[in-house]
């Protein structure tokens, strides 16, 4: 995590299996908490964690209070022990854990399909395509919501299954008639020629806006050919063809290693 140990780290991490990263010390732990809440179990304060805190933090008395709150087991134990932990980081000023405090008031009171909406969105954010898919479906199964399965295509796209992104933005604008999701059915066809979809509905596009979506997407293109590792790329293709087709390996097998840790 890019988070700076505050206090003494741990010799060994706590790994939170929701983010799939290890935790090294109490700030990086109330960092979590706070940033993610959406994603912070029912009953992510257990033995284990306070464990962790006793032996590996040396923070025995913040573990046994931890300990004596989950023995009482009241409705609103858990938020009460996530705040205790916000306290004790010191990290956060009492303002922010009052904000803290009452989202996730709010958010043990809002309906499954809009709960499921803010996690895929919390996924996407880190990075976790492959989770964010399944909030994103749960969410739009649960409640038809035209938004979510923008958000859901777009997802897609992202992890590059553009036939799959295609006949949810089909969908899209046979219901609503969604210029956006037009627009995006153009692109994709741009990006992935053999997904054709919007060849049914070019009658739909007008010239004017064509040619928009055409700027658009050379604009884009031409940003993304800037991009410093576009550049790294065609640098040692210059100067090395050898050494371009040996870092093309390494390259593609780091892609492989990303593109695999995001579904």
């Amino acid at each position: 995590m890019a988070l700076l140990l505050c206090n003494k780290g741990a010799r060994h991490p706590f790994y939170y299996e929701q983010l799939d990263i290890d935790l090294w010390s109490i700030q990086e732990l109330s960092y979590v908490i706070y940033r993610y809440p959406v994603i912070i179990p029912s009953e992510f304060v257990d033995h284990k964690l306070t464990a962790w805190l006793r032996d590996e933090l040396n923070m025995g008395i913040l573990a046994a209070r931890l300990e004596q709150f989950m023995m009482a087991g009241d409705d609103g134990n858990q938020e009460r022990l996530l705040l205790m932990i916000l306290r004790e980081s010191n990290y956060y000023t009492q303002a922010e854990i009052s904000r803290f405090e009452s989202e996730y008031k709010k958010l043990k009171n809002i309906e499954r399909h809009v709960f499921l909406n803010m996690l895929g969105d919390t996924y996407l954010r880190m990075g976790k395509y492959g989770r964010a898919i399944e909030a994103y479906e749960e969410s739009f199964f649960l409640n038809t919501d035209f938004n979510v399965e923008m958000k859901l295509a777009g997802t897609y796209v992202t992890v590059m299954q553009y036939q799959k992104a295609s006949d949810l933005y089909e969908e899209v604008f046979i219901a609503t008639g969604s210029d956006e999701a037009l627009k995006k059915l153009y692109f994709i066809s741009k990006l992935e020629p053999s997904v054709d979809t919007i060849e049914k509905y070019i009658e739909n596009i007008g010239v004017d806006m064509l040619a928009n979506w055409e700027l658009l997407y050379n604009e884009v293109q031409a940003v993304a050919e800037q991009s410093d590792r576009v550049r790294e790329i065609h640098e040692i293709y210059q100067k090395n063809r050898s050494a371009f087709r040996e870092h093309s390996k390494i390259m593609i097998l780091k892609w492989k290693r990303e593109y695999r840790a995001k579904i």
